[in-house]
């Protein structure tokens, strides 16, 4: 298995950015791109933030991670990040950035099956929660204050972040953007046909397949605090899943907060970067 910071970090390009910017643009991200494929790292020198590849197996396949981090030395707060469908570990290059800038380490893993993570995709099955939660080894390096834990996932992202957090009692802080939570319902209410094949072929729609993708019916082990965003003109996933959670959270007495976007569709927007940084600067 590969480190999550290889020894390729001794040799460092450097990658420009603004300091007034507070995170990197496209271009900026692609610059760091670049510069981690020829060399394992990049560093911001500007936003004092170093970027690493960090793949890594699981269950004999291999899973795309990037490691984001504070130069600064010491133990800091981390957040596992889970990017959506189709999306990578790369996509979560600005809010990794970001958040690295305020103080948090950061792993963001490539869901198997999209990527470089090699599949098949399970629709966040159990396959795939192993080899996310293999990405825990983030707690055991020197950098990170494995006191302090935190997950963030967005769409399939947030499906998965939601499935691990009520598996683990070491995480402080879940940040879950426009998650399934109740697979059943979401099938049956989603709109887009697509999203619904996807969910038939990947899953085959068994009661068991469904069970095992539907956080919500494992709420009452959920052991730390909770952040909802969702849109609410969202198409792909539906609203009412965001609601659903809140309500089940509600009834639990369990720590949350959700924040509904009136007219948003599924991506949100900015604000998801920075709700997502403000949980956590609070809780972690």
């Amino acid at each position: 298995m590969r480190a999550l910071v290889p020894p390729l970090c001794a040799i460092l390009l450097h990658v420009v950015v603004a300091p007034a910017a507070a995170q990197p643009r496209a271009p900026e991200r692609d610059a760091i791109v670049q510069t981690i494929e020829k060399d394992g790292c990049a560093t911001l020198e500007a936003a004092a933030v170093r970027v690493c590849r960090a793949d890594y197996a699981s269950e004999g396949r291999t899973l795309e991670a990037l490691s984001l981090r504070p130069i600064a030395d010491g133990r800091h707060p981390a957040v596992l990040m889970i990017p959506g469908f189709e999306r990578t570990a790369r996509d979560l290059i600005t809010l990794g950035v970001q958040l690295a800038r305020e103080g948090f380490a950061g792993l963001a893993v490539t869901q198997p099956g999209f990527g470089r993570s090699q599949g098949p995709a399970d629709f966040v099955g159990p396959r795939t929660i192993r080899a996310l939660e293999e990405g825990e080894r983030l707690k055991r390096e020197p950098h990170v204050d494995p006191a302090r834990l935190g997950i963030y996932g967005f769409s399939r992202g947030g499906m998965a972040a939601a499935l691990i957090a009520v598996r683990r009692d070491d995480l402080r802080a879940a940040v879950l953007g426009a998650g399934i939570y109740d697979f059943q319902r979401a099938h049956d209410e989603v709109t887009m046909e697509g999203i619904r094949k996807n969910m038939e072929d990947e899953t085959g729609m068994t009661r068991q397949a469904v069970e095992e993708r539907s956080a919500i019916l494992r709420m009452d082990r959920l052991r730390c605090p909770v952040l909802i965003l969702h849109g609410e003109k969202d198409e792909n996933v539906p609203v009412s899943q965001a609601l659903l959670l809140r309500d089940r959270l509600r009834a639990l007495g369990k720590e949350f907060e959700i924040r509904l976007y009136p007219g948003r569709a599924h991506g949100i927007g900015s604000e998801v970067a920075t709700e997502t940084l403000a949980f956590f600067k609070k809780k972690l």
